[in-house]
């Protein structure tokens, strides 16, 4: 009985720890991707091939890397690089883990707006639709005619091991700002 005692208590801290590196790793992409963003003056540059993902209702910003890679993942949101650009015509796919910079979208609602951040423009979206679908529906991932955003995350958000669903929010474009 003590062994397995042990046994869980060692699976319990090893888990505790597991979790504790992915959250720093999320923490230290941030910051370095905003240490980065910042010019010599203190004033924010344009971010280069970054984009930042503001959620003004909520008082969060997160920088976006090109290219969902893991290694990208593990440090903030991502754009899939195949899909468009923030302001541009089609579907802007970016992913973040549920778990660590994605976990607030639990909280967004219909009606709110996004903002997106990139070359000196700033492109303002209002949430339109949020959907829980099944990790195989691939609908939300198709190009479309209109300027759209289309932010993915894991679901549920409070899940241990590979989650079955996704949580989707499509938000349309309002305007362009420079």
């Amino acid at each position: 009985m003590r062994r397995i005692a042990f046994a869980l208590m060692v699976a319990g801290c090893a888990a505790a720890l597991a979790a504790g590196a992915l959250g720093l790793a999320g923490w230290m992409g941030q910051a370095g991707a905003a240490h980065i963003q910042s010019n010599d003056d203190g004033q924010r540059d344009t971010l280069g091939a970054y984009t930042l993902l503001s959620f003004p209702s909520h008082n969060k910003d997160f920088i976006v890397r090109d290219g969902a890679s893991g290694a990208n993942l593990l440090l903030g949101p991502a754009r899939l690089e195949w899909s468009s650009f923030p302001g541009a015509k089609g579907n802007s796919i970016i992913a973040a883990h549920r778990d660590t910079h994605f976990r607030m979208l639990k909280d967004v609602r219909r009606g709110e707006l996004i903002t997106l951040e990139r070359g000196g423009r700033v492109y303002e979206y209002r949430i339109a639709d949020l959907e829980i679908v099944r990790a195989t529906d691939k609908r939300f991932y198709q190009q479309t005619s209109d300027a759209v955003l289309t932010l993915v995350t894991c679901y549920p958000f409070y899940y241990f091991g590979p989650a079955p669903k996704r949580f989707i929010v499509r938000a349309e474009l309002l305007d362009t700002k420079s």
